[in-house]
């Protein structure tokens, strides 16, 4: 099934031509935004540093670009935005109509395909929202990840004009990253098993996070699934 592909890639060619391997394996091809540098005109303002974390909210300009580019440069009724540093399912091609199918029979705003999940689901963990091949599940606001999402356009533009730089200013006490604001408040589900899963190889200087991320990625690699 035909529709963009968004990679969030920093400059990082390892990773950006092992996204294009994985992808070019299933004759799907990839965008790469261009990076967001802490030094773009949109972040030229002064505020606390304790307030706010111009890396992280760089990170999430660039999903916002991708979303743009989708919305504004393309017709399509879908696209996919991802991380440069997951494993992709060896299915991911041939479930995708399904996928968004179901998307919209749930009329949902967001579906994570690819998310940090430290112990492998089932099905009491999360209230089932669709039992197919995959299940659908609803999450709750301590399940963090933007490794990979679907959205509509209809989400795309509510993304855009609502999550501004300045919303972001005058509301210094919410978050301002992707996976927080893109992917939690609206109407939300998760899929499992995951379309994408992290490589689990974090390039964080905090050793629990880099446990953490280990952790997810041992408890959900299963080499039949992903590539």
């Amino acid at each position: 099934m035909d529709i963009p592909i968004y990679v969030i890639n920093f400059n990082d060619i390892i990773r950006k031509n092992n996204m294009i391997k994985r992808f070019k394996s299933i004759e799907l091809n990839l965008i790469f935004t261009d990076p967001v540098y802490i030094t773009d005109s949109r972040l030229d303002f002064d505020k606390d540093p304790t307030k706010v974390d111009k890396r992280t909210w760089a990170i999430m300009l660039q999903h916002l670009d991708s979303i743009r580019h989708f919305y504004n440069n393309t017709t399509y009724d879908h696209c996919i935005v991802c991380e440069d540093d997951i494993l992709i399912s060896k299915n991911f091609k041939t479930d995708l109509k399904d996928i968004i199918e179901n998307f919209n029979k749930l009329d949902l705003d967001i579906l994570l395909l690819g998310y940090l999940l430290p112990v492998k689901m089932n099905n009491n963990f999360f209230k089932v929202k669709k039992m197919t091949g995959y299940n659908y599940h609803d999450y709750p606001d301590d399940l963090w990840g933007s490794q990979m999402y679907l959205i509509n356009r209809r989400y795309a533009n509510f993304l855009l004009t609502k999550y501004t730089i300045e919303f972001a200013l005058n509301n210094l006490d919410k978050p301002y990253s992707p996976d927080w604001t893109i992917t939690k408040n609206c109407k939300r589900a998760i899929i499992y098993p995951m379309l994408a899963l992290e490589e689990g190889d974090n390039k964080s200087n905090n050793i629990s996070q880099n446990d953490f991320h280990r952790q997810c990625f041992e408890n959900n690699y299963d080499p039949d699934i992903y590539f």
